[in-house]
């Protein structure tokens, strides 16, 4: 019989090997070792003589004496491939026969052929492979929720983006619209001057589309209410915009590039726009009932007052926009603050009184 271990022939029968001292028992001939390269560790066929993955003899093909030199030397891949002369020569009594069809056949459907399992586990894991079993995993559970997980979150952003699109209880556009005023309200100075325009215009085109007016075409009390405080609103928001008018006014007023001052300029002329619309709306403004005069009115003198105030830095843009090319801003100094030097007790006065009147002066509701 042939060692399983040393794979050198010994007597039938015999429970350790003389070479190798391995046993060879009935227990260790029912499932063979495995048997691995010196080398590389490669698991090794009972059939092959030499490593196919480094070329080094199988374990006991070669005699000591040959072997133990490059064995000291660590050499693996160096090992010549085995040849009949060389079975014939070292180890005459290793010479097997070759390997029929079907061995070839078993070894290459060998399910633990790269495996490195000493055979005590695999033995233990036979009974589970023979079943149809993975022996190195256990059974696995398919996991529904998240698939459902899935499914329901699509739904609800299917869902959602349905009712934002087409809006079926119609709350989009009046949402819209108060983003829109707090966002006025919030960064007056984040707003260019045609959307300042078009914001405080927009608020009255939506009054007179959804309400109907008297017959003679003066202003109902609800329609009066909502455009003045669409008014006082754009009047206070101009106002507040003051504080990046004179950060703009600061920055660029005596600046070099006609550009950079063209740029910080269009704040204060934007919101002396909006002024000029808002006093345009209100002197178009009639009432059914002439108790909102008395608002109307102090709503122009707000107006007012805080036109006055944005007017003095627009006429001293004025100024420094006419000198262009080498013409230099800073060598007209004088001439550029000459509005603020003249303007400045009319400046205080309104600032004092749309101070004191402004929280006042706001629309409200007739009594």
């Amino acid at each position: 019989m042939i060692c399983p271990h040393c794979l050198r022939s010994i007597e039938d029968g015999s429970s350790f090997c003389p070479h190798c001292h391995g046993y060879v028992g009935a227990a260790a001939s029912s499932v063979a070792e495995f048997v691995y390269c010196e080398g590389c560790g490669a698991r090794l066929s009972s059939h092959d003589r030499t490593c196919p993955k480094c070329g080094r003899p199988a374990p006991g093909i070669l005699s000591t004496d040959s072997a133990s030199p490059d064995l000291a030397a660590g050499k693996t891949a160096s090992f010549p491939r085995l040849t009949k002369r060389m079975i014939e020569t070292e180890a005459p009594e290793l010479r097997p026969e070759a390997p029929t069809a079907s061995q070839v056949a078993v070894d290459s459907v060998d399910p633990f052929a790269t495996g490195v399992l000493p055979a005590a586990a695999v033995n233990r894991a036979m009974p589970a492979a023979e079943a149809g079993e993975d022996p190195y995993h256990g059974p696995t559970r398919r996991r529904k929720w998240p698939i459902a997980l899935a499914v329901a979150a699509a739904a609800l952003i299917g869902g959602g983006a349905y009712f934002v699109a087409a809006d079926p209880l119609g709350v989009m556009p009046g949402l819209t619209a108060e983003l829109e005023a707090a966002a006025r309200q919030m960064f007056p100075s984040r707003m260019t001057p045609e959307s300042a325009v078009d914001a405080g215009s927009a608020s009255t085109e939506a009054t007179d589309e959804t309400a109907d007016q008297e017959d003679d075409g003066s202003l109902t009390d609800a329609q009066a209410l909502t455009r003045l405080t669409a008014a006082y609103e754009s009047i206070v928001t101009q106002h507040d915009a003051l504080a990046q008018i004179i950060d703009d006014y600061n920055t660029a007023a005596f600046a070099n590039d006609l550009d950079m001052r063209t740029e910080a300029s269009a704040s204060a002329y934007g919101a002396r726009k909006v002024i000029d619309q808002v006093l345009e709306d209100l002197n178009g403004m009639t009432f059914a009932d002439t108790a909102w005069d008395a608002q109307w009115a102090n709503l122009v003198q707000l107006a007012g007052w805080a036109r006055i105030r944005i007017d003095m830095y627009c006429a001293s843009w004025d100024i420094s926009l006419s000198y262009t090319g080498s013409d230099l801003p800073y060598r007209h100094e004088d001439e550029i603050l000459a509005p603020l030097r003249e303007r400045a007790s009319a400046d205080t006065e309104a600032r004092d009184n749309y101070f004191a009147h402004v929280a006042s002066y706001k629309p409200r509701a007739l009594s």
